[in-house]
């Protein structure tokens, strides 16, 4: 890992209402909070790397405390996700990044199976010739974005939170003549039968009892 890398995490406010809609159909709004809330700081634990520079990306703003503490918990700078649907926040936040580094990684915050060494991966991918790298979900989605260079047509037209984000992304990716790798697939927690996969698994379930 190198300074010429950044790692960017995107989150929301672990607010009843604000996160997680699908699990709190069967759940509560209050308790699909407080999920959110605890895969967001298993992320953070598991993740943050020390020796290069780590960036909070909030929505709606960065005026909230428990991003404020883990800001200071786990060095990471506060950064406003900005304006326009999931696709445009990412692409403005990877291209800004880009100017001033080589390498930057994006994830997002509510896949208790991301680890250091799934990030390490990403990083390794693009350091071997690559121009993007995806972190493929089981649902279709992708929790890790990585790139040495950007374009918004990546995101552009893409059906988020459908089951055909990463195989849409990957077509988007061809058509500029880009390389591109996927990393091994990874399970997020969305739904109601992601919830009872993860609190009932041997590693995890611990975090929801």
């Amino acid at each position: 890992m190198t300074s010429d890398n950044v790692l960017i995490y995107f989150c929301k406010h672990p607010e009843p209402g604000m996160v997680k809609s699908r699990l709190a159909k069967k759940l509560t709004e209050e308790k699909a909070a407080k999920i959110y809330k605890i895969l967001l700081e298993y992320v953070l634990n598991k993740t943050h790397q020390k020796d290069i520079k780590n960036y909070l990306y909030c929505y709606p703003n960065i005026d909230h405390p428990v991003l404020k503490q883990y800001s200071d918990k786990y060095t990471l700078e506060l950064k406003n996700q900005g304006h326009g649907d999931l696709g445009a926040k990412m692409y403005q936040a990877i291209k800004k990044h880009l100017n001033e580094s080589k390498k930057v990684v994006l994830v997002g915050t509510d896949c208790l199976e991301l680890d250091m060494n799934y990030i390490e991966q990403a990083f390794d991918v693009l350091s071997k010739g690559n121009d993007i790298v995806l972190g493929p979900t089981i649902d279709g989605g992708y929790a890790l974005i990585g790139a040495d260079r950007i374009k918004k047509e990546i995101f552009e037209n893409i059906s988020w939170s459908s089951n055909t984000v990463t195989f849409e992304t990957e077509q988007r990716i061809s058509e500029l003549g880009w390389k591109h790798k996927l990393l091994p697939y990874i399970r997020d927690l969305d739904t109601f039968e992601d919830y009872r996969y993860f609190s009932t698994h041997e590693k995890y379930k611990h975090l929801f009892s």
